[in-house]
């Protein structure tokens, strides 16, 4: 159970990546794009089409969320710097904030999820692995010697 949550996160922070990077500009890295990933999880022609059906099916929920946080945490701002607001007045606006990250994250959690269920246990451990390698590949030269943080 602990190796699937584990898959699962993983699979999450990869997409939300690439859906993040992909609401702000140039095209992300869509891991099952990748040959090295492809052969790697030994993904199929069909498995990989199915992942990028999910993927683009979300993509307009995503930024359209993401535009919603946006503009809610620019309100937020803009009343936070305002002296003369009522203390209730940025508590609600603190509410539609956290109400648009939540949309945002269960968007993302879902399409996580369907994404999970295209690929077999054998698969998703091999993904965990390569997320794993990439992440340590990404991290700076001080954190791969065993410094502490």
């Amino acid at each position: 159970m602990r190796s699937r949550t584990a898959t699962l996160l993983g699979l999450l922070v990869l997409t939300a990546s690439a859906l993040e990077a992909n609401a702000q500009g140039p095209e992300p890295h869509r891991w099952w794009h990748s040959e090295e990933v492809r052969t790697e999880l030994d993904l199929t022609d069909e498995q990989s089409t199915s992942l990028d059906r999910i993927y683009q099916q979300t993509l307009p929920k995503q930024r359209e969320s993401m535009r919603r946080l946006n503009s809610e945490e620019m309100t937020l701002s803009q009343l936070i710097g305002d002296m003369d607001v009522q203390e209730i007045d940025v508590t609600r606006q603190i509410d539609r904030v956290e109400a648009a990250r939540s949309e945002l994250s269960k968007t993302r959690i879902l399409m996580v999820f369907r994404m999970y269920r295209v690929l077999s246990a054998a698969q998703r451990e091999t993904l965990d692995e390569w997320r794993a390698r990439e992440n340590d590949d990404h991290r700076p030269n001080s954190n791969r010697r065993g410094r502490r943080r």
